[in-house]
């Protein structure tokens, strides 16, 4: 039995079925690092498409509340809010909430003043502020 053992492992079909083996389990290990990175990549596209639907909305419900002095959304403002919610599962817990945040003081700032023009100022104050913090989570740097 020991000789026979030894003549395998000094075969050429033992050279085969350990090359097969360390072939599958390399092959293994790089898909299971490929799939984990192509994970992470699709995650962050999915983040930058709804941060920029959110920078957007900001924006537009800005606009929406200057031009028509009364915190109501048009339609594709409305449109471009339902996206969000829909595609809100892949954004960041502390951006979605700082978003909702936003959104509520854009709202609510029309009105605890009359003048639209200060109101504009500090809304685009922190839209813009909105838009560093997004931008910083995503690692774009100027």
């Amino acid at each position: 039995m020991i000789n026979f053992l030894n003549e395998f492992i000094h075969s050429q079909l033992f050279g085969i079925i350990l090359g097969a083996i360390l072939t599958g389990g390399f092959a293994l290990l790089c898909d299971s690092i490929r799939f984990k990175r192509e994970e992470k990549l699709y995650l962050k596209r999915k983040r930058e498409s709804l941060y920029q639907k959110m920078y957007d909305f900001s924006m537009r419900f800005e606009k929406d509340i200057r031009t028509k002095k009364i915190p109501k959304m048009s339609q594709g403002t409305k449109d471009c809010w339902n996206e969000i919610q829909i595609e809100s599962i892949f954004g960041k817990h502390s951006t979605m909430e700082y978003f909702y945040d936003l959104y509520e003081e854009l709202q609510n700032n029309l009105e605890l003043s009359s003048n639209i023009i200060e109101v504009h100022k500090e809304n685009n104050k922190k839209i813009l502020d909105f838009y560093k913090l997004i931008k910083n989570e995503l690692g774009i740097k100027d």
